[in-house]
């Protein structure tokens, strides 16, 4: 899965963001937990992902019968291990040898409270990182420099197949089962341009080892069947498997997957991008595989792939956490790394550098249309790369992406308001920034919606803007701004900081970087801060890129024929080499297909994986306490608060709602808008640029976004709200509330010509953000007609918000809109309708008290009602058609989903409903992604709502006959007991996840729930039967005609034609 989350505009870029030429496993990414490519100094801190899919790879029988429950008999090694703060600091020096590996580095890391060791593989000379620190949840991934010459995908391939069964595992997926055996936090597998990495988290020890077991195993020991190799890869199939007259197609998950991802604009322009800039080394070729070069991968060229690549001696492994790391080296010698001799000369993984230019180059090409073409004029994207040096200079990384920040992030740089403001572009081009992923770095700029007469301009502006910048430098406090974020991400606490090192330490440690000096931060910024002292720093960098010959000049422009032509190109390919097979190749072909149909449909033994048992489950919910109380206001009034005492590092976290429930109904539609610009009109004394350098200067985190939450015992019950989330250091919080009482009470709407340009770059980012997003939008859609959260969620976050973003630009009625603006701002200046938690440490709770009462003080109390708001149109007819939503997208493949009605929180039933849809998945993921190629597909339940789905799905009806069939298969008595307890697993690993301080009990505040009903729920987990997962299919499921689905895809898919359907225009 190609993973897109770079947001120039801001210094508060997604830290989720795993590099925009990866391509990932796409398995669990838990809600506090992501993993990151990208540098440590791209300054990331917004950690709100929640990402969970069932998608993994194929499966196989075995007659294997042990019962290996753990990978140890022994459990009591396991007993009194002291965790955390309390446990054992390692007795180890420099020269120790110990279990096969020898001590080389050891280094402190005290502004992160790290210790770090640094082994070599005595033998194989595989590396080794551990940091120790207190952290219980324990990461461990194995790393391979993957070195493709071709784009046909083989490192992603064998990414896929080596998860497919192993010597130890040679069972279909043992990749996929472990998602539901164990309490992990985390578990993906991901291909970056130039490394193969495999990460796992857990906070449990036996857990750690189970995992551990099975990721050895399956990269250096995988079978890499060729049964798996055309599952997951590429295959030909005919259209009726036994019927040779019927169309022939290319199937594979890997290849519809590659579908999907290059069908997504964006995507598809990095990827360009990075190949044209990179000539003549693996950069310039496409490691996720491009579908035109997939199908010619071989069998046998995936076997020596794995052979010339996944040697310990070109590995590299990592591990963080509280558990000792002698237990894993001993755990990975004895396991892997003594079954191999040394084979460093006979691997040759080295990355060539980029041969030079000495003049600049031009590309001009076609790229995929965005989702809509509201703006015909505008379908030009251009850029500017300059390829920079090799990334062995951290400072140097530290410097650019600084100086990437200073020209590029937020309004006040010289680059958005030269091309942004100025309307020549709609937003930054996806590969705009600073890139330090890979051998050598590089950084662009450009734009997207220009029209064509604005090229010219669009590239003089770029080229003068830098040449400006170079001569006039940038201000301090703006300067400052950037420095004071990345001081704010040192101190903010992650439950997920190891997984994110996982990707961003491999990217220079592959090269032979040292993967510790990334981590010492503070000492790049002193260094830094004397640099700056000196003058003239940063108006050098610029003009070492302005004087760089290596500059790449890219036009594309949108098609919205390209993807028919290429279809067309693919369809006449098959055509050809069916009528060019012999009898004897169309029987293979048949007896292949028929040959993997069997083996998926065949019933595993997966005892021999390692199982976490049940009674490894936490049966006590763990509490975690706080203090409800009023902050009392002068005039006698008080608002709620809860008070949060944890360890946050030296930072305050402020949080507030605000309900809207008796809000005038024609202006909710226009919460999204008012949130997401609140902060960049100018606010007080500041205009929009002045306020966005104070946020960056004071502030660590600012949101402000809309709220939607169901009552957690009645579906009916909606809570309307604007959530505020501010952050900040302890002592910037007088300056964090008084900027936040000035947006609040003294916003500048009233500014027609920003407001239309910000619109226009909001409707340009959501536009071309629909293909990525189709399977959100799908969902949103078909949930919204069974309650009034769900359809305000559509309205909010659906295709409806994009309608409405749409006739608003199209109106050019911005008055109309300042004053709904105007009007929702003077709405919320009412304490009445808020409630506030704060979370700091025991010593600042009553200064931050103090500083939230002044902030509230200027808010009025109207006393004003909160209601209870029911579902519009509740009453109307719903007819078959309006039961069946289509929304064309251009791409070819399909985001599906199909929902059902189901029960608040604390409904007796809603425990095992959500059980329920966790084995469903267990069927659907055979069917939909093993079967029909989808890259995944399953059931899930949240907010009330019942979902199955799947996505970058080449079929339609198969996938919703699969729907049906998963119902029908749950009562016909093949649900077992070992369906339950992997449902019980999978549920448990998320909600056992570990939190950061910041965001404990936030959740439980938001939605009133309380530690008793919480408690009451796991119990309920923990007593699930069959017969009443049944009782639940029956009751919800089956037969049920109250049901909705909704696809995105392309308008061309025959399959279209079999349903009448509902299109939706926006």
């Amino acid at each position: 899965m190609i993973r897109l989350c770079k947001n120039i505009k801001t210094i508060k870029p997604c830290v989720n963001s795993i590099n925009n030429r990866v391509t990932s496993h796409g398995l669990k990414v838990s809600s506090s937990s992501s993993s990151s490519s990208s540098s440590l100094f791209n300054n990331n801190n917004n950690n709100n992902l929640d990402k969970r899919s069932f998608i993994s790879s194929p499966q196989t029988n075995t007659t294997l019968k042990p019962n290996q429950t753990y990978v140890f008999d022994n459990q009591d090694i396991f007993k009194d291990i002291k965790r955390g703060k309390d446990r054992n600091k390692l007795n180890l020096k420099i020269g120790d040898e110990i279990h096969g590996f020898k001590v080389i580095k050891i280094r402190e890391v005290p502004e992160r409270q790290f210790k770090t060791y640094q082994f070599e593989h005595i033998e194989t000379g595989a590396k080794y990182l551990h940091i120790d620190c207190e952290d219980t949840n324990n990461v461990f991934s194995v790393t391979f420099k993957t070195i493709p010459k071709d784009s046909t995908g083989v490192a992603h391939i064998l990414e896929h197949t080596t998860l497919c069964g192993s010597k130890k595992y040679p069972v279909r997926d043992p990749f996929f089962n472990m998602l539901k055996r164990s309490l992990n936090t985390y578990m993906n597998a991901w291909t970056a341009p130039d490394h193969t990495s495999y990460p796992f988290g857990t906070q449990d020890p036996k857990d750690y080892y189970n995992l551990l077991s099975v990721y050895l195993d399956a990269t250096f020991f995988p079978n890499l069947s060729e049964q798996d190799f055309r599952q997951e890869g590429h295959r030909l199939e005919f259209e009726q498997m036994e019927n040779p007259q019927s169309p022939l197609k290319f199937k594979g998950i890997v290849f519809n997957e590659m579908k999907g991802a290059l069908s997504d604009p964006s995507s598809f322009y990095a990827e360009i991008s990075q190949q044209h800039l990179y000539p003549g080394t693996t950069y310039s070729h496409n490691s996720g595989g491009e579908p035109n070069d997939i199908p010619s991968l071989t069998y046998q060229q995936l076997k020596d792939f794995h052979s010339n690549h996944y040697h310990p001696s070109n590995s590299y492994f990592f591990s963080y956490g509280d558990l000792n790391p002698i237990n894993h080296l001993k755990f990975i010698n004895d396991n892997s790394l003594s079954k191999f001799k040394n084979n460093s000369n006979n691997i040759n993984t080295t990355v060539n550098k980029v041969k030079r230019w000495s003049e600049s180059k031009r590309i001009y090409l076609k790229c995929p249309p965005s989702a809509m073409d509201v703006n015909p004029e505008k379908k030009f994207k251009f850029s500017i790369s300059i390829l920079h040096k090799e990334n062995k200079d951290l400072f140097e990384s530290l410097s650019l992406h600084m100086l990437s920040n200073l020209l590029l992030r937020g309004s006040n740089t010289p680059m958005y308001q030269a091309l942004l403001e100025s309307g020549l572009v709609l937003d930054y081009s996806p590969n705009t920034g600073f890139d330090d992923g890979l051998l050598e770095s590089s950084f662009s700029v450009g734009g997207i919606g220009i029209k064509k007469e604005d090229l010219e301009k669009v590239e003089k502006v770029i080229i003068e803007t830098l040449e400006k910048s170079s001569r006039d430098g940038f201000a301090s406090d703006v300067i400052e701004s950037i420095l004071h974020q990345y001081e704010f991400a040192q101190k903010d606490v992650s439950a997920s900081f190891g997984l994110k090192l996982v990707g961003s330490l491999s990217s220079n440690w592959i090269h032979g970087g040292d993967p510790v000096d990334p981590l010492f931060l503070n000492e790049a910024i002193a260094k830094l801060r004397k640099e700056l002292e000196k003058g003239g720093f940063f108006e050098t960098k610029i003009k070492e890129l302005l004087n760089n010959p290596h500059r790449l000049y890219i036009t594309m422009e949108n098609d919205e024929n390209l993807q028919k032509e290429e279809q067309e190109k693919e369809l006449q390919k098959l055509e050809r080499i069916k009528s060019e097979l012999t009898p004897e190749q169309t029987k293979e072909i048949i007896e292949v297909a028929k040959d993997l149909q069997f083996r998926q449909n065949q019933i595993q033994d997966v005892s021999v994986l390692p199982k976490i048992n049940i009674c490894d489950i936490e049966k006590q919910q763990s509490k975690i306490d706080h203090i409800d109380t009023k902050l009392s206001m002068t005039n006698g009034d008080g608002v709620p608060l809860r008070i949060l005492d944890l360890p946050t590092n030296g930072i305050s976290y402020f949080r507030s709602t605000i309900d809207i429930s008796s809000m005038d109904p024609k202006l909710k539609p226009y919460v999204p808008i008012f949130c997401s610009l609140i902060d960049e009109m100018g606010a007080a004394e500041f205009d929009h640029k002045q306020l966005d350098t104070e946020i960056n200067l004071h502030i660590g985190k600012f949101s402000v976004s809309p709220l939607i939450t169901m009552g957690h015992s009645d579906l009916d019950y909606t809570q309307e709200r604007i959530y505020i989330k501010g952050a900040a250091l302890n002592n910037n919080l007088l300056k964090m509330f008084s900027l936040l009482q000035k947006i609040l009470l003294e916003n500048k709407w009233n500014n027609p010509d920003l407001l239309k340009n910000l619109l226009n770059q909001k409707q340009a980012s959501v536009i071309e953000g629909i293909p990525s997003s189709g399977l959100s939008y799908a969902k949103i859609l078909s949930s919204s007609k069974f309650s009034r959260a769900a359809q305000l969620s559509e309205q909010w976050s659906g295709l409806s918000q994009v309608r409405l973003i749409n006739e608003i630009v199209s109106s050019n009625d911005i008055n109309s809109l300042i004053n709904k603006l105007l009007a929702i701002n003077e709405f919320i200046l009412d304490r009445s309708l808020m409630k506030c938690l704060i979370t700091t440490e025991k010593e600042n709770i009553s200064n931050l008290e103090n500083n939230l009462s002044n902030f509230l003080k200027p808010f009025s109390n109207k006393n004003t009602p909160i209601i209870v708001n029911s579902l519009d149109n509740a009453n109307e007819e719903i007819t078959n058609s309006s039961r069946l939503n289509f929304f064309p997208i251009p791409a070819t493949v399909n985001y599906i989903s199909k929902t059902y009605q189901a029960v608040p929180y604390t409904h007796v039933d809603s425990a095992p409903i959500q059980i329920l849809t966790k084995v469903l998945s267990e069927f659907l993921h055979k069917e939909i992604r093993e079967k029909g190629g989808a890259y995944g597909g399953g059931s899930s339940v949240d907010s009330g709502v019942i979902s199955f789905y799947s996505y970058r799905d080449p079929n339609l009806i198969k996938t919703l006959d699969a729907f049906d069939q998963s119902i029908q298969w749950s009562l016909n008595n093949k649900i077992t007991l070992e369906n339950i307890e992997n449902a019980q697993l999978s549920i448990f690993s998320d909600f056992d996840s570990p939190e950061s301080p910041s965001n404990k009990g936030v959740g439980e505040w938001m939605r009133d729930i309380t530690n008793e009903m919480k408690q009451t729920r796991r119990n309920n987990l923990l007593s699930i039967t069959k017969p009443k997962l049944e009782e639940i299919a029956t009751k919800y499921l089956f037969n049920n005609q109250n049901n909705y689905t909704t696809v995105l895809g392309s308008k061309d898919n025959q399959e279209l034609n079999k349903f009448t359907w509902n299109n939706i225009n926006v």
